[in-house]
């Protein structure tokens, strides 16, 4: 890819401010499988809220590199003391408020949930740097969060759907990756080039509006979901939301410019819903070892309107 702002992203920017079937390896001990003692039932759908009160604080964090912070906000489960962490990156000039929602909802379910905004903002960010942050980010947790440092994972949307990925790559804490319409702009590229021998369980979930058309499209196809589960080892797996448009994975879709990305037929409300379900069923099952997840994955409510991918 050429160094340089992909129209997208210019669009973007204008627009907002035992082995199991889906290759869960067998854990070591019985500590690795079992969810935490008052964690919601297996059965319970994952896409509605789990059991847990949360509490939530924002504070700074320091950045891969002297001089780099990111803000973020931190959502804990009520009692937590050695929980499951993940790591949400917003898309690329998104707000990290746009995703609260998502990191909610992990948190109801027994996530230690690390919002984040980038330590930079501008049109040419290092992509590297904002990958290392995130490594950064995890050492942060572990040292000051009830966190548990072998369960570890990382999501994100658009930018930060790669920088996930590319931080999965680069750092083997990091063991499950969700990422939500990911693009992979700019340098350096990550699906294929660093994803060979990445080891974290890979999930995408994807659109089909924004892929191509409109000269400017939000998602290109050479770049977007599709791409990153090709490259990925298994476990991988990959949703397409039939009718979605890039911009449904925000809270507030209708924000400022986001027209500017085509729109889908598909309610915004159903991509979210099959996004938070994927975001507990497949962290559940890839850090706790939550076989019960596997159905929701698999065969979800939604299924006529999606096309499901695994290996």
């Amino acid at each position: 890819m050429k160094p340089i702002l992909p129209l997208h992203l210019l669009l973007v920017l204008v627009a907002c401010g035992s082995t199991s079937k889906l290759g869960v390896d067998a854990p070591a001990s019985s500590a690795d499988v079992a969810p935490p003692q008052d964690s919601p039932a297996g059965t319970s759908d994952p896409a509605t809220d789990g059991t847990f009160s949360i509490s939530d604080s924002t504070s700074t964090i320091a950045g891969a590199a002297a001089g780099r912070t990111l803000p973020v906000t931190i959502y804990t489960p009520t009692g937590a003391t050695s929980a499951p962490l993940v790591i949400v990156s917003p898309g690329f000039q998104m707000a990290r408020a746009q995703y609260a929602s998502y990191a909610k909802h992990l948190a109801t379910w027994g996530f230690v949930v690390v919002l984040t905004d980038y330590a930079d903002t501008g049109f040419f960010a290092n992509h590297q740097l904002l990958a290392d942050d995130v490594s950064a980010v995890v050492d942060h947790a572990i040292a000051q969060l009830p966190i548990d440092a072998a369960k570890i994972g990382v999501a994100g949307h658009s930018l930060g759907g790669k920088i996930s990925v590319f931080a999965a790559t680069q750092d083997p804490r990091i063991r499950a990756v969700v990422a939500w319409d990911p693009v992979d702009s700019n340098n350096p590229s990550v699906a294929p080039q660093k994803m060979t021998g990445m080891t974290a369980a890979l999930a995408v979930v994807g659109e089909t509006t924004n892929a191509s058309g409109g000269g400017m499209p939000c998602a290109p196809a050479a770049e977007n979901f599709a791409q990153f589960y090709a490259a990925a080892p298994s476990p991988a797996m990959s949703i397409t939301v039939t009718g979605a448009d890039h911009m449904d994975w925000v809270d507030d879709p209708s924000c400022g410019f986001c027209g500017f990305c085509s729109a889908g037929a598909a309610d915004p409300a159903l991509v979210r819903t099959v996004t938070k379900r994927l975001d507990v069923a497949w962290l559940r099952l890839h850090l706790l070892g939550d076989a019960a997840m596997e159905p929701w994955l698999t065969a979800p409510p939604e299924l006529a309107s999606l096309t499901i991918e695994q290996r």
